[in-house]
């Protein structure tokens, strides 16, 4: 009887070996999966100065997994004077009073390992109050000969900045006629010299549009 309970006994052990081997060999064709791409967001980001946002990165792994791997990344904008990152993801953007032109723009990307994130534009623009445009010293129209310059000014004012700020040189220019004044280039525009018409001229920043004035030529 313990000659059979020794044999039991001999063939559990190998058995026990057994698996213990089989899983050990079977570990090696099990490996963690590797991430492949790496995403981030938003797309299409604009902040007001002196705010923050927290991006986000995910990761897609060999296997067809997704993953958050925001707080492992290496993050990077490629104008820190614009906007920046504090920690991982958390983008800080710069205060107006170091913005040179509105809107401040950078790029941003992620890093996990050797996978980089395609970059993301991110804009730095305070939020418009007002914005006020004019047309040769104050006016709201005007009406002139063709190939005559013509000059406009922008005056705006921002949430949470006292007074009032000049950005004739960084807003884009809306021109409703181009066959009249084809194109306003930092303030100024030359009126066509063909047959007289009318334009109105609206300017943009950050999302906020003037006023229109409006051009006229007599000749």
């Amino acid at each position: 009887m313990s000659s059979k309970n020794s044999k039991l006994r001999m063939i559990g052990a190998f058995a026990a070996l057994a698996t213990l081997a089989l899983a050990i060999s079977c570990r090696g064709f099990f490996v963690n999966p590797t991430v492949t791409s790496l995403a981030i967001g938003p797309a299409n980001l604009t902040l007001a100065p002196a705010t923050s946002f927290q991006m986000v990165a995910t990761a897609t792994y060999s296997d067809g997994s997704t993953g958050d791997v925001t707080g492992k990344s290496v993050w990077t904008s490629s104008t820190p004077s614009v906007a920046n990152f504090s920690s991982p993801g958390l983008l800080l953007a710069t205060s107006l009073q170091n913005l040179t032109t509105f809107p401040g723009t950078t790029t941003v990307s992620a890093s996990d390992g050797t996978v980089t994130s395609s970059t993301q534009t991110v804009n730095v623009c305070p939020v418009v109050q007002t914005m006020k445009l004019t047309v040769n010293n104050g006016g709201t129209s005007v009406s002139v000969p063709g190939s005559t310059l013509v000059t406009f000014d922008v005056i705006a004012t921002f949430n949470g900045v006292t007074g009032s700020t000049d950005v004739t040189q960084q807003v884009t220019w809306n021109i409703s006629n181009t066959s009249v004044l084809a194109s306003i280039t930092g303030g100024s525009g030359t009126t066509s010299s063909g047959s007289p018409g009318t334009t109105n001229v609206s300017a943009s920043l950050c999302g906020a549009t003037s006023n229109n004035v409006t051009v006229t030529t007599t000749s």
